[in-house]
């Protein structure tokens, strides 16, 4: 793809999306002139470097791997949205206002320009609704912050406390650090407040163990990035990753908007049924083992790998909705699979407890028609066959069916001493 981005102050851009797709119809519109929205920049298609494997200020432990992710372009908001831009959405549709203005719903004095507060997700979801957009992903924040090099901050890799509102004990209007805006051209990513995004919070693929974070891995976290005005510089970082949950509003958390490109309005239910489909086979695979029994298993999880990789090719065609549904067929048969493996699994257990139950009975059944041992020799098998009935129950009901048949068997071999 190449761009021109012809843009005249801060404002509206024009942008000549020079695009090489192979269908007949985009190729109409490949050379057209898009009109940028108001107040926002384009983020170019391509790969990033995503997350930070140096341990630079992560805390958490949470940025590794640093991993390369291939983003469709979008548009973003040069700025968080601003108690104005708020208060024009709050009287235009009757949503309430944030929780941080006055009791009659008014701006605090001075604060015009600021970073609205106060809104939890689902507030800022529905003004991104309002204007057409939507909130920007995890990794779309952290590309528009970083840049395809991943830098640290989003002028470059070194602190500059006078290119952001970090430290300090409240927040500014946006556009009071203009230096401390990225080559994108987007500013206000580093410090005065963090931002919602639409990702929930878990380990990046691949991650190692973290014990640190396993509090936050319950799908009630959503992950929030650029630290605030409070933060220090190191979660202030491109890659640091904050969480929330999503109906908790705070004084130090605002947002801002994205908007897909047209053409591309399938970019992201395709990409997310890919990812989808990436961790339904990574789940299948770790109940999947090499043996005879899972052969049937193997085949089906072989067969979605098949349509996850004719969904990736589909995908670089730029042919999306073809993509989500070969991701879909993935899904699919990885599901199947994994399932022949539980069914396998369930009925062994079953037949395992059964059997377990059946030589345990005999075993008790057994002891309770025995007569009273003739010598101290019979006295001391029979001792033993109890206790190792007692060792088998104990197994049974623990799950461990290979240990409880074992001490029935040998208990029933200690009766039949008695019997000869």
């Amino acid at each position: 793809m190449t761009i021109l981005l012809l843009r005249g102050g801060r404002a509206a851009a024009v942008l000549l999306l020079i695009v090489g797709i192979t269908h007949a119809q985009d190729t109409e519109r490949a050379a057209a002139p898009l009109l940028a929205p108001d107040g926002m920049v384009l983020i170019p298609a391509g790969p990033f470097l995503m997350g930070n494997n140096n341990e630079y200020f992560d805390n958490d432990n949470d940025e590794k791997p640093r991993h390369a992710v291939n983003l469709h372009p979008f548009f973003i908001d040069i700025y968080p949205v601003t108690n104005d831009d708020y208060k024009i959405f709050v009287e235009a549709t009757g949503h309430r206002y944030p929780q941080y203005w006055s009791d009659a719903g008014e701006i605090p004095p001075g604060q015009q320009k600021h970073p609205v507060t106060g809104v939890n997700y689902m507030d800022a979801t529905a003004f991104a609704a309002w204007k057409g957009r939507r909130l920007p992903t995890e990794q779309e924040w952290e590309k528009a912050s970083r840049g395809a090099g991943g830098l640290r901050w989003p002028w470059g890799n070194v602190f500059d406390k006078a290119k952001a509102n970090v430290g300090q004990r409240t927040t500014t209007p946006v556009g009071s650090y203009p230096e401390g805006c990225n080559a994108y051209g987007v500013c206000d990513m580093a410090g005065n407040v963090f931002e919602w995004t639409s990702t929930r919070y878990a380990p990046y693929p691949d991650a190692p163990p973290n014990r640190a974070i396993l509090r936050f891995l319950n799908d009630r976290y959503l992950s929030v990035r650029g630290g605030s005005y409070g933060s220090d510089i190191g979660s202030a970082r491109g890659a640091d990753r904050g969480v929330q949950e999503p109906d908790e509003p705070s004084p130090a958390l605002g947002f801002r908007t994205v908007m897909d490109i047209p053409g591309y309005a399938g970019y992201r239910a395709a990409w997310q049924t890919m990812e989808l489909a990436r961790e339904t086979s990574r789940t299948a695979a770790s109940d999947i083992s090499e043996y005879e029994e899972h052969t049937d298993a193997r085949a089906l999880l072989a067969e979605a790998a098949e349509e996850l990789s004719r969904a990736e090719d589909a995908f670089i065609e730029e042919q999306f909705v073809e993509s989500g549904l070969l991701a879909q067929a993935s899904i699919s048969k990885a599901s199947k699979a994994q399932q022949l493996a539980l069914d396998y699994k369930r009925d062994y257990l079953a037949k395992q407890q059964a059997g377990t139950a059946e030589v345990l009975g005999r075993l008790e059944a057994r002891l309770a028609k025995l007569p009273p041992p003739a010598d101290r020799g019979q006295q001391a098998l029979v001792r033993e066959a109890e206790d190792h009935l007692q060792q088998g129950r104990q197994f049974e009901a623990e799950g461990g069916w290979g240990y409880a048949q074992m001490h029935g068997y040998i208990g029933l071999a200690k009766l039949q001493r008695i019997s000869r």
